[in-house]
C-alpha cells in the first residue's frame, strides 16, 4: 500500500495534478452503471433507495489489485478520460478505475422529481460520503473486489469529500488524493477576496483599479434603471442581489480557473469601451459565469434538470458547508462592498423562502477542518498556485 502512495506523488510530480485529472460534465461515450444505495445511512428504519450511478473507467475487475474512485462533484458526472492523471496511476500499478455521481445531481436523483427543501433534507456531505462507502461495500461484494485496496480522488468539494473519505473511513479507504480540498467550512470567507487581488495585483498595472471602476458603474447604472444592465447581460431575470453575485464572479471564477492575466488583459482592452458592459457579459459566459446560475428564480424553481445544479449547490453551501465569498475586513474588495455575511443571510433567504444558514463550527467539529492534516494519514493535499479555493484548505504538510 505504501508503495501506490509514493507512485501518487511521484506521478504528480511528474504529470501535474489539476489538469485533465478526471470526470467531466458531458455526455460520456463509456456506458454508466447504477447500484441501489441507500436514502437516508443514518435513520435504521428508513429502507428506502435510490439509484446511483458509477462509469467504469477502466475496471479491471482485479482481486489484488487497487481500486480508485474519482468522486463527481455538485454536477452531472461521466467517466473519467483516458489521458487523466488517475488513469495514468491505474496503469502502473495495473489497478481499476471507477467515477461515482453525487447524489441529487445528474441522474442519481432520489424522492421522485421534486427539489423540494424536503426532499433536500438528504442532500448533504454526510450522507454523500456514506454513499462512498456503501459503493466501496458494493465493489467488493458484487464486483468481486474484495482484496482490493480503495483509494479516493477528488478536486474542490470533491476534493474534501476524498480527504474527508480518508479521515472517517479508514478502514475502507487506504488513501487519498485532495485537489484544492475545501475541508474548512469557512463563514466569513474574505480571504477568497483578498487571494484574487493579489493576483490580479501582479499583472498588469491598472487591472485592479478597472475592475472596481466597472463594478461601480454597474450599481450606478442599476439604480438609473435595472433593465440597462439586465439587458447588456441578457439576463431578464435579475434581482439585484443575485446580479451581485453574478456580477462579482465574473472577476473571481477567471482567476479561479488559472486565467488571472487573460482577465487583466481583457480588463485594458475594455475600460475605455463604451459598451464595457456588453464585453463584460461575454467575457462571463467565457468564465462559466452564466447568469442564469445565479438567478433566483432557477434557484427557487423545485424542478429537477439533470444538466443543471444550482438549487442542489446553493442548498449545500447555505445549509452547511458556507464559504461565503464575502469582502470582510477588506478596504477595497473586487465585488459590491455590502457583500457581507448579511448579504449571505439574505441571499439564502431569498433562495428557499426560509432561514437557511450554516452551522460551520458543527462541520468543523466533525471533519477538523484544517488540522485534518494533523490526524489524518496518507492524504496528498494539492492546490494551484492563483486558486483562491486554497484558503479553505490545507496549505502544509502534514503528518505521515
Amino acid at each position: 500500500m505504501y508503495k501506490i502512495f509514493v507512485i501518487f506523488v511521484i506521478l504528480w510530480q511528474v504529470h501535474g495534478w489539476f489538469e485533465g485529472t478526471g470526470a467531466e460534465d458531458f455526455d460520456s461515450p463509456v456506458e454508466h452503471g447504477t447500484f441501489d444505495n441507500l436514502l437516508d445511512h443514518f435513520d435504521p428504519s428508513n429502507t428506502e433507495t435510490f439509484k446511483q450511478r458509477y462509469w467504469p473507467g477502466n475496471f479491471m475487475g482485479k482481486n489484488d489489485k487497487p481500486v480508485f474512485i474519482y468522486i463527481c462533484a455538485e454536477a452531472k458526472g461521466s467517466y473519467v478520460k483516458p489521458n487523466s492523471f488517475i488513469m495514468k496511476i491505474a496503469e502502473k500499478v495495473g489497478g481499476s478505475v471507477v467515477s461515482l455521481e453525487h447524489r441529487f445531481y445528474g441522474e442519481s436523483f432520489p424522492q421522485g422529481e421534486e427539489l423540494t427543501l424536503k426532499n433536500l433534507e438528504y442532500l448533504s456531505h454526510d450522507q454523500a460520503l456514506a454513499d462512498v462507502a456503501y459503493f466501496i461495500g458494493f465493489l467488493k461484494e458484487e464486483k468481486g473486489l474484495g482484496n482490493s485496496k480503495v483509494f479516493t480522488v477528488g478536486g474542490s468539494y470533491a476534493g474534501a469529500l476524498s480527504a474527508w473519505m480518508r479521515y472517517k473511513y479508514p478502514h475502507l479507504v487506504a488513501g487519498a488524493l485532495s485537489s484544492s480540498g475545501v475541508v474548512n467550512a469557512v463563514l466569513d470567507f474574505y480571504q477568497f477576496d483578498e487571494h484574487v487581488k493579489n493576483v490580479v495585483a501582479n499583472r498588469t498595472k491598472d487591472c485592479e483599479t478597472t475592475i472596481r471602476k466597472v463594478i461601480s458603474e454597474a450599481e450606478s447604472l442599476w439604480k438609473i434603471n435595472p433593465w440597462i444592465i439586465r439587458n447588456a447581460h441578457k439576463a431578464p431575470y435579475f434581482e439585484w442581489e443575485d446580479f451581485e453575485f453574478y456580477y462579482s464572479d465574473i472577476f473571481v471564477e477567471t482567476v479561479q480557473y488559472g486565467r488571472g492575466s487573460h482577465l487583466c488583459q481583457y480588463m485594458d482592452k475594455i475600460k475605455f469601451d463604451k459598451n464595457r458592459q456588453e464585453k463584460l457579459a461575454e467575457l462571463a459566459l467565457n468564465n462559466r459565469a452564466q447568469p442564469h446560475k445565479y438567478a433566483f428564480q432557477y434557484i427557487r424553481s423545485t424542478y429537477h434538470n439533470p444538466m443543471h445544479s444550482y438549487r442542489q449547490w446553493t442548498y449545500q453551501f447555505c445549509s452547511a458547508l458556507a464559504y461565503f465569498n464575502s469582502v470582510g475586513p477588506l478596504k477595497d474588495p473586487l465585488r459590491f462592498k455590502n457583500m457581507n455575511l448579511a448579504y449571505w443571510r439574505s441571499y439564502c433567504m431569498k433562495s428557499f423562502g426560509t432561514e437557511i444558514f450554516p452551522n460551520t463550527n458543527h462541520t468543523n467539529a466533525l471533519y477538523g477542518d484544517v488540522r485534518i492534516k494533523d490526524v489524518a494519514s496518507r492524504i496528498i493535499f494539492t492546490n494551484a498556485r492563483d486558486d483562491p479555493w486554497q484558503w479553505a484548505g490545507v496549505r502544509e504538510y502534514f503528518k505521515q
